[in-house]
């Protein structure tokens, strides 16, 4: 009698665990990069808000006799979509505003990346540096 030995193609459960775990591992340092990407997106646009809140201050300044704004909606007209920009994530940014100064801020994400350590108050910023310095403010450039 001659026997003859089927060969089996396929993998082993093993080598298919292996395969699995990879790619878990490749997976997860994926999410994690594109998490960082998302948060450094959202901080770039609150910076680039508070900037163009901080310009529309002073061209309303300028047009007002030295004048800012006491409030958001006196400064809607100087953006195209019509309304003060809001946060990414929904929330609306901290405006302290008087007509002799203003203080605008954004609370970022990525902690120890601003240049404020605590949001305005009575139209001042409170700017400093280093580790608890979690916001973006900008203030009256006259």
């Amino acid at each position: 009698m001659l026997h003859t030995k089927l060969k089996q193609a396929g993998f082993t459960l093993i080598e298919l665990m292996v395969v699995v775990a990879i790619i878990g591992i490749l997976m997860a340092a994926g999410i994690l990069a594109f998490t960082n990407a998302q948060q450094t997106a959202r901080d770039a646009r609150r910076r680039a808000d508070i900037d163009a809140i901080s310009k529309a201050q002073e061209q309303y300044n300028q047009a007002n006799a030295g004048a800012y704004a006491a409030s958001a909606s006196a400064l809607n007209s100087y953006f195209p979509s019509g309304s003060v920009p809001a946060d990414p994530q929904g929330a609306g940014y901290s405006l302290s505003l008087t007509t002799t100064q203003y203080c605008v801020c954004a609370n970022l994400e990525k902690t120890g990346k601003g240049n404020a350590t605590a949001l305005g108050a009575a139209g001042a910023c409170t700017y400093g540096t280093g580790a608890s310095a979690n916001y973006f403010c900008a203030s009256q450039r006259q």
